[in-house]
């Protein structure tokens, strides 16, 4: 399994978490049903404090995607743990925690409903700091549910905890998460193609908004689901040509995709074999939308060129 330790793109300590299955589940019991279940809670106890905050509900339209996969079901789970543990630390009930990194094996629903379980309970922190005692009937399914269902839900609360936590998702965390994905990307090409050009950063043809990174990225998204189509054993998601696209495009939106293409790259390089690879690019000193713009419009450049390779 191909481990990425910077998926939030956030600065929190390394500290290893080690994550029981307190509900008695063990971990061969668990699927895509139970899953299900503990992200449902998540996000009746985010819309209770919601309430008690007084903070708008987000009702942007969800993302057309289908056949969702495991990876990048997981690394969506870990966003949402990034964003529950800010808003813990927010309340001063919790310090700063890593999820639980990617299995090196196979991965596992209980991988997922683990770092789920972790972001329940620092949601429950805050309940409890917040004096909520509302306990809605939780979720029972009987039926199964696919990895896509459950990725919607996540998406949807990650959304949300976006307009909770005092410090929101910033273009340098957007940019964090493209510039990780251009490195595994270099590392393809490298592998493809070894001794290949550095590629330099497109200029951004004029300022540049949220809207136009997000845009961007949904066509990078195309690019990877065109190539792992032609690679066996790359799973990843397909965007419906319905793009649902928010009205009001922030950083947070873009930042959920960003988080996407990082799991499917990764995804890539695993089965490819190929490793990351640093780029030599300046670092700015302060990042507004364009310049992660210009990171995505690299990594389209970057993707394309794979798709020649293969």
């Amino acid at each position: 399994m191909f481990s990425a330790t910077s998926v939030l793109g956030r600065a929190v300590p390394m500290i290893v978490l080690t994550v029981g299955l307190s509900t008695g589940l063990c971990a061969q019991s668990i699927d895509n049903r139970q899953i299900y279940m503990l992200v449902n809670g998540i996000a009746d106890d985010v819309e209770l404090i919601r309430e008690v905050m007084g903070r708008p509900y987000d009702d942007s339209p969800r993302l057309p995607a289908s056949e969702v996969s495991r990876l990048e079901l997981f690394f969506q789970s870990r966003a949402l743990f990034g964003k529950a543990n800010q808003l813990a630390q927010e309340f001063g009930v919790a310090e700063a925690r890593s999820a639980p990194p990617a299995p090196d094996g196979a991965l596992e629903p209980s991988h997922v409903f683990d770092v789920l379980e972790a972001a329940a309970d620092q949601i429950g922190l805050v309940k409890t700091e917040l004096g909520i005692e509302t306990a809605l009937e939780p979720l029972r399914r009987e039926s199964s549910i696919s990895d896509t269902g459950i990725f919607m839900t996540i998406i949807d609360v990650n959304r949300q905890l976006n307009l909770l936590v005092e410090r929101p998702v910033t273009p340098r965390d957007v940019f964090d998460q493209i510039a990780l994905v251009n490195t595994f990307a270099a590392g393809i090409t490298e592998h493809l193609a070894p001794g290949s050009a550095s590629p330099a950063l497109p200029d951004p043809g004029g300022h540049r908004t949220p809207a136009d990174i997000y845009a961007k990225l949904l066509e990078c998204l195309d690019l990877v689901s065109r190539i792992a189509a032609r690679v066996e054993g790359a799973e990843v998601m397909s965007l419906s040509s319905r793009r649902n696209i928010p009205d009001d495009i922030e950083p947070g939106h873009v930042h959920d995709i960003a988080v996407i293409l990082v799991a499917d790259v990764a995804t890539l390089a695993t089965v490819l074999d190929a490793g990351g690879l640093s780029l030599e690019l300046p670092e700015p000193e302060r990042v507004f939308p364009t310049e992660a713009y210009q990171r995505a419009a690299l990594l389209e450049q970057q993707l394309i060129e794979i798709d020649r390779l293969l």
